[in-house]
């Protein structure tokens, strides 16, 4: 049972909790829209930023999603024998960066990405954490469950 009252309506338990703040709510949709359509990074490394954290963070209806390539990267996030050198660094990079990114190894990204590309890495790693965040904290998981 959700840790706040939700209102009345459609929509998932976190829709229904975020609709509590309307503002807040169309900001999100609007940083997740402008992340998702931003040419800064490509839609495929968006999607595996997703789909890991998606995977460590237990989210079945997000790893049942695909909004690139027809569900291979699903099956690639979660296969680590699939993983390239560049994704056991960056997931390497997302199992530290959130839980104590003071120690993350930012420098070992610049290899791979240029400066303006990492910072929308780790607002994309923000934005698909915090909804997982929000989710546990209020207890929320109908959306996490298919």
């Amino acid at each position: 049972m959700a840790h706040i009252a939700l209102p009345q309506g459609k929509g998932s338990n976190f829709e229904r909790a975020l609709s509590l703040i309307p503002n807040v709510k169309s900001l999100y949709d609007q940083l997740y829209e402008t992340l998702w359509n931003s040419p800064v990074t490509s839609k495929e490394l968006k999607e595996k930023i997703r789909l890991y954290l998606a995977s460590i963070n237990g989210c079945q209806t997000c790893m049942s999603l695909s909004y690139v390539s027809g569900f291979s990267l699903n099956k690639e996030v979660i296969d680590e024998t699939k993983w390239s050198k560049e994704d056991e660094m960056l997931y390497a990079f997302i199992d530290r960066y959130r839980v104590t990114p003071r120690e993350a190894n930012v420098e070992q990204l610049t290899v791979v990405y240029r400066d303006e590309q990492l910072l929308e890495v780790l607002a994309l790693i923000h934005l698909f954490d915090g909804f997982h965040k929000m989710i546990v904290s209020l207890d929320l998981y109908d959306f996490c469950s298919l």
